[in-house]
This record gives C-alpha cells, structure tokens and sequence, in this order.
C-alpha cells in the first residue's frame, strides 16, 4: 500500500503522504460517507504534480491508501478514545487538539466536519491499520534517510502535501513550513524560498503550516537531515469544488518544481 523508490546518491527524498486514492471496498461499506466526500479530505493530485520529479529517479515514499483510513503525517498515539471500544494507550497530548477536532492518526470527520463512523472501531482493527499502513511509510522513510546519509553530506526530505485555498488569507500560492528553521537549515530554507520567488510563486512561511509530525519527527538539521513541509494552494492546478484537474497549469507547475528540485540537488 505504499509505493517506494531508492536513489542513495541524491540528497533529496520525496514524501508524498496524504495523496492516496485507493479506498479498500471493506472499509468504504463500513463507513457513513460517500468516497467523493472522503476525496476532499486528500492532498488531491500532488503525486501528479510531482510526476515529472519523481520520473528523475529521485528517492521517494507514497502513500497510496486515503488519509481519511489512517493519517501518517500524525504521531501514532494521535488516537482518539471516543472512536475505540477498548482502552487504548494515552494520545498524543502535545497535539490533543488535531484529536480533538476529529483529525488524528485515524480520522473521524471528513474535511466537511461530518462522522465518518456510525460504529465504534475495535482495538484489532486500529492496531492492523498501523501495521499494515502506518509503520510501513514510516519505515521505508527512515530507511531512506539512512541510505542517503551514508553517501551524502546532508539530506533533504521534501513532505508534500496541497492546501485549500478558502484557508489562505490573500493569494498565498505556497506555504514554506520548516517548523521555524527547528527541522531545516536555515540555509537550506532560504535557497528553496528563492528558488520559488525565481518562478513568481507568492509565499507564506511556517504561516498557517509551519510543519506536521513527519517534519518535527525526522528534522535534525545538526544531524544532518533537513525536512521541509511543502503545501500547494491546490486552486494553482485544479478545481477545488469538481476536484477536476486543470491540465495546463498542472503542467506548469509540474515543469518549475520539477525545475526547483533539481537546482536544490546541486545545491545540498
């Protein structure tokens, strides 16, 4: 369920986590919502818009199960006990909100607010979704990172995720998180900046997204690993209320971060 490529001699890993569209019909039988609406809820298409990228032989990992089964982007004890009909371990308190709100590792509203669930999900059921899903993007990634480490002098991962425009105050085309220079070299954040100011792209840093659990887990820039959090306005490349593509600005998009990319490779 998750999709992975291996490149150890280039400093940039992909993570693509939110962008999953394949819905098991087990799970879409036992749930209140249609598909369409759990399709709002997915960073819709960033694969796509990364396919010229990713067709460089880059590393890479790819969800490619739906956010709305399990979330990786959250820590594994972002668990809600309201959703569980057993005890569970204590969530995740420094994020108690995101659980709260419905949107931890499992989510339990759609990106409308409505209940995923008329039914309480088993203890089994949680703990087969981490294995099976959850653990495994988490493994291939940090396999990724160590492989990169051992050859390069420092190593880049770029998490990908695309954003709603409704969200946005004013045209924010892409918001920069680097979980305030705490994930990232600041060197390293301001080449990208750059790099997005070179192509017109207008920018928010750390501002509303300042980075998810993968970008505060993995980022150790004293380590030498560098994470960036990278969200989309997806009203750049496609039509938020049909979730139709719009093919000619996907393209471009795809063509300048394709560009941006391989810059930053030269630059790590």
């Amino acid at each position: 369920m998750i999709e992975v490529n291996s490149n150890n001699s280039i400093p940039i890993i992909i993570s693509i986590p939110h962008s999953g569209t394949l819905y098991s019909n087990i799970f879409l039988k036992n749930i209140l919502l249609s598909k369409k609406e759990l399709q709002f809820s997915e960073d819709n298409y960033v694969d796509k818009v990364l396919e010229k990228v990713l067709s460089q032989d880059v590393s890479y990992v790819k969800a490619n199960f739906p956010r709305s089964f399990i979330d990786v982007n959250r820590s594994p004890l972002e668990l809600d006990s309201l959703m569980v009909s057993s005890n569970i371990p204590i969530i995740d308190e420094f994020n108690l909100t995101k659980v709260k709100s419905g949107i931890g590792v499992i989510h339990r509203v759609s990106y409308y607010g409505n209940e995923i669930y008329d039914h309480l999900l088993t203890r089994r059921e949680i703990v087969k979704r981490l294995l099976n899903n959850y653990f495994p993007y988490h493994n291939a990634l940090k396999l990724l990172i160590k492989n990169a480490k051992k050859i390069n002098n420092r190593v880049l991962v770029l998490d990908f995720h695309s954003m709603p425009s409704r969200f946005l105050d004013n045209s924010v085309d892409i918001v920069i998180g680097n979980n305030f220079n705490l994930s990232c070299n600041e060197t390293i954040s301001t080449k990208i900046i750059n790099y997005f100011y070179d192509y017109n792209y207008s920018l928010s840093i750390n501002d509303p997204y300042s980075g998810g659990f993968i970008t505060k887990f993995y980022g150790k820039p004293m380590d030498r690993i560098n994470i960036l959090q990278i969200e989309i306005n997806r009203s750049l490349y496609m039509n938020e209320d049909t979730l139709e593509i719009k093919s000619n600005k996907l393209n471009v998009l795809s063509k300048n971060l394709n560009s941006i990319i391989k810059k930053l490779t030269n630059d790590i």
